[in-house]
């Protein structure tokens, strides 16, 4: 008490003398906790049983920094930080009213990495098409797990989250590719909500506050058409790219590698980027035969 000139031992409250002491004097502090041994422990438990009385709502971001920013602006910078099953993935847990629930909610945001599963040809309809590359436009594509979503144990992680809660709340970028990522994240979690009725979607456009209090009070659903257009999509990149790789593999490959280097194994081919390096190849020849011509340009005196 002398040395912090505080008059906080008369108030008869441990946890109050705690405090004072921690902000004021490091070494006091600690030979209060020396005789109090049970408060750092009650304190952990507190901690841990923390909003545990709650409705709680599982919310999932595209990338762990949108995780963070979305928690940040929505608790006021008033968080905690827990590691889940994933090591690479945090989760960001604070209470607030969620609208849904019309009342306080404990929030558990966290995020994956993008994608969770790519596309990939059926292994049986794939050996079929080694001979006559067109099959492969019939053949039935299956979802596969990504090397970097199995490595982080992502679908580990979400499966364990959303035991705990009663709501879903899908805070995916708002576009196609996002909305596709959103029902990845519906798929992994389905087992804890069978049906759509607690499961939502944030449209956003910023990763301010004002916008992400206005997202949480206008929760919307999501959008399977627009997931569904991603499917089309994937699935025709994968078919085309397949198949034209392969006939350019079978068609050019002896050229290529006399032309350009003989360690050559495949030549790939992609629905955008082939496209794409056309106009680019295109645009190089116009260049190099380029003509130097004398030109006027009139001037108003």
């Amino acid at each position: 008490q002398r040395a912090t000139g505080s008059n906080f031992f008369a108030t008869g409250d441990p946890w109050q003398v705690e405090r004072e002491l921690q902000r004021s004097n490091k070494l006091a502090h600690y030979l209060f906790l020396s005789q109090h041994p049970e408060m750092p422990a009650q304190r952990m438990q507190t901690a841990q049983s923390y909003g545990d009385d709650l409705p709680k709502v599982l919310m999932v971001a595209e990338k762990n920094s949108v995780a963070k920013a979305i928690a940040e602006n929505l608790s006021g910078n008033r968080m905690r930080m827990r590691k889940g099953i994933s090591r690479a993935l945090q989760v960001y847990e604070f209470i607030t009213y969620f609208p849904p629930a019309g009342q306080k909610c404990k929030l558990m945001q966290t995020a994956v990495m993008g994608h969770v599963f790519g596309l990939g040809v059926h292994p049986d309809d794939d050996k079929a098409a080694r001979g006559d590359y067109s099959k492969l436009y019939n053949a039935r594509v299956e979802k596969i797990v990504e090397e970097s979503t199995a490595k982080h144990k992502v679908i580990e992680h979400l499966q364990e989250l959303s035991k705990e809660a009663e709501y879903l709340v899908l805070w995916l970028d708002c576009d196609r590719e996002g909305e596709n990522i959103g029902f990845e994240v519906i798929g992994i979690c389905r087992e804890d909500f069978p049906a759509d009725d607690n499961i939502y979607r944030a449209q956003f456009s910023a990763l301010t506050e004002a916008e992400m209090k206005r997202a949480l009070q206008t929760l919307g659903r999501p959008n399977k058409y627009m997931s569904m257009a991603v499917d089309t999509r994937q699935e025709l990149d994968l078919k085309i790219g397949f198949s034209f790789s392969r006939l350019l593999k079978h068609c050019l490959l002896d050229k290529a590698r006399e032309k350009f280097y003989r360690d050559l194994t495949k030549i790939t081919y992609g629905p955008c980027q082939t496209p794409t390096l056309w106009f680019c190849v295109q645009r190089h020849k116009e260049i190099q035969d380029f003509q130097r011509q004398t030109f006027w340009t009139p001037k108003l005196y």
